[in-house]
């Protein structure tokens, strides 16, 4: 990654994601990177539209498509050399989209594609996005999660590491049919109908974090949005604290699931409540998901430069996490129910864990601390008391 990007998982359709009126609405709503997976044509005529907004794209191809499904190792040299050609002209591709949540299974030839694409695009990178922690063995095809993450940086060789987790479950009870799907569809059925409010959202972000950290990988998370399934209508709030736990993580990149409304009558899926709709009308998300980006992007800049040191829970801790005690030159915290990240430039992200009610939390530290206001650090001394409204979070640097 180059620099802190904010991009979705699937965007509007061919027929509008060519309109100046589409492209101008994403870079308006404070994203810098889209993801792109029309037919070529399609593509190239959106890349130039994105150029004249700022905006840069990963880039599906359905011939690296057809390469990932086929398994077809003879043509990938042949078939990522064409793919890279074609789009010669346009500087603003950052990326190559190649696929969404393989088993371990598919990582051989995933291995043969990113290889032959840091070959022939050496400046770019390769976009794979991975199950997260719910996903079952069969969903995996591997013993357990942390396996199937080994296995990936392993026989993949990737250019950092994705996932999607989707916490905020609640919606009323869908249909549970399970016939005339495929077998791939069912396990997902299967699995995003267990609980509510799923448990391991941290438990997964400190996994993807380890791997990350250990094999010098950077990290991104693609949180839920749309309405779909058994997964709610989310909050502002709710928003905002799945986007203040990526920062507070050391993820370098945030994506939406979705930014376009996907269609279809699937009595399961069921839709509703994206950023736009199928005919590009502005939703709430639209003005929620802007005022978001607009507080996160500076403390996405400011943290990307810089790796995460350590992060710990304040109150309640959660399988795989680590409960706050002195650290740094922060000697105690009073309070409850937060998450907080030390990063190796010295600084610090605070993040209220709940993201119903407010939250008070009071820092002590043995040097002056000044704080981030969306401008610039103001000074606030060794101890404050931090008012943070649900799932807000702050940025600390020591003077």
């Amino acid at each position: 990654m180059r620099k802190f990007d904010i991009t979705y998982y699937f965007g509007p359709d061919a027929k509008h994601i060519i309109t100046e009126d589409c492209v101008s609405d994403i870079a308006k709503c404070g994203f810098t990177l889209t993801q792109l997976c029309c037919d070529t044509e399609t593509n190239k005529k959106a890349l130039t539209v994105m150029r004249k907004y700022g905006l840069c794209a990963d880039v599906g191809d359905s011939r690296i498509s057809a390469l990932f499904r086929d398994k077809d190792f003879s043509n990938v040299d042949a078939v990522v050399k064409s793919v890279v050609d074609d789009y010669a002209d346009f500087d603003n591709i950052e990326g190559w989209d190649i696929t969404d949540e393989p088993s371990t299974e598919d990582f051989p030839i995933l291995g043969a594609i990113v290889s032959a694409f840091r070959r022939y695009s050496p400046d770019k990178e390769t976009y794979i996005n991975l199950f997260p922690n719910y996903a079952s063995d069969k969903q995996l095809k591997d013993t357990d999660y942390t396996s199937h993450l080994e296995h990936f940086v392993k026989e993949v060789n990737p250019h950092f590491i994705s996932y999607d987790h989707y916490h905020f479950l609640g919606r009323p009870k869908v249909s549970e049919k399970y016939d005339n799907i495929s077998e791939r569809e069912r396990l997902i059925r299967i699995a995003a109908n267990k609980t509510e409010n799923r448990a391991g959202f941290f438990e997964n972000a400190e996994e993807i974090r380890r791997v990350g950290l250990e094999n010098n990988l950077e990290q991104m998370l693609i949180v839920l949005l749309v309405e779909h399934g058994p997964y709610r209508n989310l909050s502002f709030e709710e928003l905002l604290w799945e986007v203040n736990m990526c920062l507070v993580y050391g993820f370098k990149r945030i994506s939406y699931f979705t930014y376009w409304l996907p269609e279809g009558d699937d009595d399961h899926w069921h839709y509703e409540n994206s950023i736009c709709d199928t005919d590009g009308n502005k939703l709430q998300h639209y003005y929620d998901v802007q005022k978001i980006n607009k507080t996160i992007m500076p403390v996405g800049e400011h943290l990307f430069n810089t790796k995460s040191q350590e992060v710990f829970h304040i109150g309640e801790s959660e399988k795989g996490t680590r409960s706050f005690s002195q650290f740094g030159k922060i000697n105690k915290i009073d309070g409850n129910n937060a998450v907080i990240g030390f990063f190796e430039d010295g600084s610090v992200y605070l993040v209220n864990r709940d993201y119903i009610n407010e939250n008070s939390l009071t820092v002590y530290a043995d040097s002056d601390m000044s704080v981030f206001d969306g401008e610039g650090f103001k000074f606030v001394g060794k101890e404050f008391t931090f008012n943070l409204s649900a799932g807000e979070a702050v940025l600390i640097k020591f003077n």
